[in-house]
């Protein structure tokens, strides 16, 4: 198994050398304004296929609130390395996040954000097996790569993403799912400050599940990501 990997790794490092030679020969990197105005015209129509029919302008695009007050979410994140790819996710009303000595609420558009995160299936797996290629990434090295691999990306995934968003539009069904990410977490490149038991915590005070709530916030706080005064603020929120 080990050799059959060290083959693999050597085919994927071939591969992505010779994309990044071939890029670096053809470089004419798509800066922020035209990478905006071909995100307007290519993006655009499919997310609102899937229902996303609001856009910030830049880099997200969302549902309006359901009945439940869950808004569904893709961002374009911009990577290192001349590329980008897609995160996405739910927003919840009921759950705020933290910033310096006050809670942020997510109940408008322009604080509309990925609450419940999830990365595209190959960028996650290219993650957890420390592959040299990933499938999902966008090259931003010149138009027509970028063109290229964006509707690559968006056609492969758009489906699963539509699908995840199905699976997850009660608050009820966001607790199932939330519950088994944090028995089985992915693998991930630091900490997320707001973590799974984080989402839980509130959406269980949602359901007016205290005890539930104060568990999970509990589990959440035992990460170590917050000071003392935030750790009395959220703990207030709950309780309160």
């Amino acid at each position: 198994m080990n050799f059959l990997r060290k083959i693999r790794d050597i085919f994927e490092r071939k591969v992505f050398l010779n994309e990044f030679y071939n890029d670096v020969q053809n470089l004419d990197e798509v800066l922020l304004e035209k990478r905006i105005e071909i995100l307007k015209e290519i993006a655009n129509t499919k997310f609102a296929g899937i229902g996303l029919k609001n856009w910030n302008g830049k880099y997200l695009w969302f549902s309006d609130f359901n009945n439940e007050g869950i808004k569904h979410v893709v961002e374009y994140n911009v990577l290192k390395g001349f590329a980008g790819a897609f995160t996405f996710g739910n927003c919840f009303d009921c759950v705020p996040t933290i910033s310096g000595k006050k809670l942020i609420n997510h109940r408008t558009e322009k604080s509309t954000k990925i609450i419940y995160l999830k990365k595209t299936e190959s960028w996650q797996k290219s993650i957890e097996t420390q592959r040299h290629l990933n499938p999902d990434k966008i090259s931003t090295t010149n138009e027509k790569r970028f063109r290229e691999t964006l509707e690559k990306v968006l056609n492969k995934n758009l489906i699963k993403i539509e699908n995840w968003f199905k699976e997850n539009d009660t608050i009820e069904k966001n607790i199932y799912s939330l519950k088994k990410d944090a028995e089985n977490p992915p693998f991930e490149i630091g900490t997320r400050i707001i973590s799974f038991e984080y989402i839980l915590a509130f959406l269980n005070k949602e359901k007016s599940e205290l005890k539930e709530s104060e568990f999970w916030l509990n589990k959440h706080f035992k990460k170590g990501i917050n000071s003392e005064l935030e750790i009395e603020i959220l703990t207030n929120k709950i309780k309160n």
